[in-house]
């Protein structure tokens, strides 16, 4: 991979609960890391579901390697988020991984 590659900016979030005072939570999402990153569509598709057309989009996301981030995490890539499916260290040597994701509403 060449490092030109990486010519997008995204940023790792984890979920932050925070109690609301009614036995449940608010849910927020916290910035843990901003990284330069590849991010390439795979595929897309439309779907008739519960009466209404569904998108599902999937990317594949290559970054250097960074030990912090796991699959409980979500990625902000300029205002569109995404859920991680996924995450490989290329050819297990500590340099990159390729993350595989799905877009998600917010």
């Amino acid at each position: 991979m060449k490092i030109g590659d990486l010519r997008h900016r995204i940023s790792f979030e984890e979920e932050v609960k925070t109690p609301d005072g009614y036995l449940g939570s608010t849910v927020t999402w916290r910035s843990v890391t901003t990284v330069w990153a590849s991010v390439e569509p795979l595929s897309g598709r439309e779907y008739f579901y519960g009466q209404q057309i569904s998108s599902e989009i999937s990317h594949r996301i290559r970054i250097r390697y960074n030990e912090t981030v796991d699959a409980e995490m979500r990625i902000n890539f300029g205002g569109r988020y995404m859920q991680i499916a996924s995450i490989l260290d290329i050819k297990e040597r500590h340099q990159f991984q390729e993350i595989l994701a799905q877009e998600v509403p917010e």
